[in-house]
């Protein structure tokens, strides 16, 4: 499997959401030098999440205060806020209704059709009431009833479980949504202001066998169209607000779709950093 491709959800993602990002991120291998602070204060959540569930909520916290640094005007954002959300985590979630199965953030390749290799991560493979899920770990900036709705035909939710049943060869439900919600104090809270314990929420997201088959199906269908983009080298922009401009956040490479592809923009703004985050994963069921 050495020389082999990987696919994975990110990548399929990237070339669904617009075929120029793909260009840019996948084919010419570009990123950012700077990160939003919400990514960056989501990401260090998660890993002192994937330690606590191994080594415990003091290590947990170390291992979050080593990550994260305050961002100069993100006042919700704060190692301290966020060590407080980790902590209440802990209280809130501190008698736990299933079992955690291996360790955190597993990595897996396996062959999902004969020629095409899949690769993925799950952040807490559980069992719950004797049934595989998979714990997938959010934060989010509003969270109410509304949220989850927007994993119901999730395919990243149907990827972990496709691969979840690779890697435990066994049948795997679907996803537990675990939402954090990151707060500041209130100067003048009322009845009707949240308590710490309202800003966590979790969800289940089952997946039937359709889905799951569907799943397949379409992702040979948009390698296909990847390929058939890499052999045309063409690539043409979206040109869709939400993707141009969501969550608050310019597209990272709107400069490049708005005045073209100046080598000097990208050397000045961008680093090169392949996607390859399965080179050294256990390769599962492989017959190859």
């Amino acid at each position: 499997m050495e020389n082999e491709k990987v696919w994975d959800f990110t990548t399929i993602d990237t070339f669904k959401k617009c075929r120029k990002y793909y260009y840019w991120r996948m084919v010419r291998h570009l990123t950012t030098k700077t990160q939003s602070p919400a990514l960056l204060f989501g990401s260090a959540i998660h890993e002192a999440l994937d330690v606590y569930y191994v080594d415990g909520i003091d290590k947990a916290l170390a291992k979050f205060r080593e990550t994260y640094q305050n961002r100069e005007g993100d006042e919700l954002r704060t190692v301290e806020n966020g060590a407080k959300l980790l902590e209440t985590y802990a209280r809130v979630y501190q008698h736990e209704p299933f079992k955690v199965l291996g360790k955190p953030e597993v990595g897996f390749v396996f062959p999902l059709t004969e020629d095409i290799m899949w690769g993925g991560r799950m952040d807490l493979p559980v069992e719950w009431d004797g049934m595989l899920w998979i714990m997938e770990h959010k934060t989010a900036s509003r969270l109410d009833a509304n949220y989850f709705k927007q994993f119901a035909l999730d395919a990243q939710v149907t990827s972990y479980c496709v691969g979840a049943e690779a890697f435990f060869n066994r049948k795997c439900a679907g996803c537990i949504i675990n939402a954090l919600e990151p707060w500041k104090e209130l100067k003048r809270p009322t009845e009707k202001s949240k308590k710490p314990e309202d800003h966590f929420l979790r969800n289940p997201i089952m997946r039937p066998q359709m889905l799951k088959d569907r799943f397949k199906l379409n992702v040979q269908r948009i390698i296909r169209d990847i390929k058939w983009c890499e052999d045309a080298e063409e690539w043409y922009e979206v040109e869709k607000k939400d993707v141009c401009f969501s969550y608050n956040y310019d597209c990272p490479f709107r400069t490049l779709c708005e005045y073209g592809e100046d080598e000097r923009v990208i050397e000045r703004d961008y680093i090169i950093e392949p996607w390859e985050p399965y080179k050294n994963v256990e390769v599962v069921n492989d017959e190859a």
